[in-house]
């Protein structure tokens, strides 16, 4: 009895003879096996991580990536090395069947193939692959409860250090709180047991709390007797906090006592209370601290009104509450008087930006308080000034705003001053990204000269225009540049959209290049973001192609007959910026002089490329070999026109 249903199983066939696919196929589909099936290495890798088979049988010997080197690189990946792979082998060589065992083989299978010996095989491997995920889910369902039981005894650990530690702070909150608190049971008003909790002092009017079965006239003061037993039975019925405050004659000394009694049980309350004739004490210092405070805000007075920055209070919902003399200066009034009545709401009138002003209250309700807050203002006469304003929030003892307190500085000046160097700045910045690539850019500017980096893959593009020159030699300066401008201009946005980066222009010459890590495509998709050495190609020839048809509409508008001559290269370059003046973003190396040569020994209307750029991209584009051509320091090289893409 097998361990599986054949009908559930997928088995993926890699063999690069189709006669061999078809008789693999016949034997495991008569027996009820799913199949897939692939010529060759990277469709079998491919078809893996679509399909992900139960089993695979792979074929050992294959062209360009043959059956070791696709078993080594799925039992590299964690996901798919689990999948048992079959070797079919015609080879009797044992070292190639022990290298297959060394790279995760499960078996192999000689052919010709025998059906009961690839069957029998093909049994086993997934008998034990059945067996083995079995194996694995009982282990995981296994590890779940376990974790499930560890997380349980963790939580329980956790509520009761919880519960402890709670315990603890309950018990150090009381035995901090300088209050008498305690627990009074009251029946038939009778006081029927006291229960003192661990509070760090008693108040001195309950001298007598040890003492039990006491009546509430003889615990409490005969005359505020009855008042406690009526609060103590509203507290019960009503299961609210009642406070009082009462005093009491200690000493030959009259003390407050302000008191809680809360419900606690059916019959029993709890009774905290504390002395709280400090409090009455401290109402004659605070009459002594206010005629110090009238005092003060005199002097305060003075200080504001004579101040050269402007000062003011404000409600949070935007009018002034009081200005000095040197704000309504600095807005433009006549008085401080003046200000206040014409300002009713500063959000709406005083700020260019009310969104500025609404930015402004919300950082100083979040932080209490703005430092060097800049916004632009409108003036009586409606000019325009900067100001810097430092705020606070003045809150009351529960927390709600009163009003803001700010100082205001007139900022013009230097507002005016920092726009014109930022905008000689950015001017600067700009001129620089337009000369050299952004991250070159930025490096020059951090001090680093000279620049060279070694790029390993780039493609090198040049083109000449065919026939510029004798047009040139009978028209003005200015028609000449706005020729090559237009045209230029549209080869740049050619290279912008394909990611490339323009390096320079010759005369006529155009030069551009792919691969630099200093562009990046404008329009990407997920199969053409990167920088692999088939998209830099791709990019490279789909720009030149691009280019043929600019010159086509050109000469169509213009009623000229240009051509463009495209050379390309591709290869390793060294790219930098040297020097200390007039800096230029180059390239250097064989690549550069060898794409010129295309150029230059191409044909009109034609784009030439060399055999490693032909390499790149033989399957996905149409080319047309060109006999070898003789190339100055190269010698003889076979080269090929570029014709179209295979995508059109």
């Amino acid at each position: 009895m097998t361990l599986f249903n054949p009908t559930d199983c997928l088995i993926l066939v890699v063999d690069d003879l189709h006669q061999n696919l078809q008789v693999m196929g016949r034997i495991l589909e008569l027996t009820g096996y799913k199949t897939s099936f692939a010529t060759n290495g990277k469709q079998a890798l491919s078809s893996v991580h679509a399909i992900q088979p139960d089993l695979i049988l792979l074929d050992l010997m294959m062209p360009e990536m043959n059956g070791l080197e696709v078993c080594e690189k799925l039992k590299e990946n964690s996901y798919f090395c689990q999948i048992p792979i079959i070797f079919l082998t015609a080879s009797n060589d044992k070292a190639d069947l022990i290298q297959a065992f060394k790279k995760g083989a499960a078996d192999y299978i000689t052919k010709p193939f025998k059906v009961a010996e690839v069957l029998a095989r093909v049994e086993n491997q997934l008998s034990l692959r059945s067996l083995q995920k079995q194996l694995q889910q009982q282990a995981e369902t296994l590890q779940d409860a376990n974790q499930r039981l560890q997380t349980e005894i963790m939580e329980r650990q956790f509520i009761e250090e919880r519960l402890m530690t709670y315990e603890k702070r309950i018990r150090t909150v009381f035995e901090a709180i300088p209050d008498i608190s305690i627990i009074i049971h009251i029946q038939d008003r009778n006081i029927g047991d006291l229960e003192v909790l661990p509070t760090h002092s008693i108040c001195s009017d309950l001298e007598n709390i040890e003492q039990l079965n006491q009546t509430i006239e003889q615990f409490f003061h005969a005359k505020t007797a009855t008042v406690w037993f009526e609060i103590a039975d509203r507290a019960l019925k009503t299961k609210n906090t009642i406070n009082y405050e009462y005093s009491l004659n200690i000493n030959n000394q009259n003390k407050w006592f302000t008191a809680t009694i809360s419900p606690f049980e059916d019959s029993s309350v709890i009774f905290v209370a504390r002395d709280i004739s400090d409090v009455y004490n401290e109402l004659r210092l605070r009459k002594q601290a206010e005629e110090a405070l009238q005092l003060a805000e005199q002097s305060y007075r003075s200080i504001v009104e004579n101040a050269i920055e402007g000062i003011y209070q404000s409600t949070p919902d935007g009018r002034y509450i009081n200005v000095n003399s040197a704000l309504a200066r600095i807005y433009g009034y006549s008085s401080r008087e003046a200000l206040m009545e014409s300002i009713i709401n500063i959000d709406t009138q005083l700020y260019v930006n009310q969104n500025r002003r609404s930015e402004f209250r919300r950082a100083i309700e979040i932080k209490g308080e703005v430092s060097g807050f800049e916004s632009m203002i409108y003036c009586q006469d409606r000019r325009t000034i900067w100001i810097s304003e430092t705020v606070r929030v003045v809150r009351d003892t529960n927390g709600k705003t009163i009003y803001y307190e700010g100082i205001v500085s007139d900022i013009t000046e230097r507002k005016v001053a920092q726009e014109a160097l930022k905008f000689q700045h950015d001017q600067t910045e700009l001129l620089l990204l337009n000369i050299l690539p952004p991250s070159i850019a930025v490096r020059l500017q951090s001090g680093e000269n000279p620049i060279a980096d070694h790029i390993e893959e780039v493609s090198v593009l040049f083109a000449d225009l065919v026939g510029f020159t004798e047009f040139s030699s009978c028209q003005t300066p200015i028609e000449i540049v706005v020729i090559l401008n237009t045209i230029f201009s549209d080869f740049d946005q050619l290279a912008q959209h394909y990611g490339l980066e323009k390096i320079k222009t010759i005369g006529d010459a155009y030069m551009v290049v792919g691969g630099l890590p200093t562009s990046e495509p404008t329009t990407q998709t997920e199969s053409d973001s990167g920088q692999s050495i088939v998209d830099i190609a791709a990019r490279t020839a789909k720009m030149a192609l691009d280019m043929q048809q600019s010159i086509i509409k050109f000469n169509s508008k213009w009623k000229q007959t240009f051509q463009l001559r495209i050379g390309i290269h591709c290869g390793s370059v060294v790219a930098g910026v040297i020097g200390i003046s007039k800096f230029s973003y180059d390239l250097w190396g064989d690549t550069v002089n060898v794409a010129s040569r295309m150029e230059s020994t191409g044909s009109p209307g034609k784009i030439q490329v060399t055999g490693a750029f032909y390499d790149r991209l033989k399957h996905h584009f149409v080319f047309e070999q060109r006999s070898a051509i003789s190339v100055k320091g190269k010698g003889e090289m076979l080269t090929y026109w570029l014709i179209s893409s295979l995508d059109e």
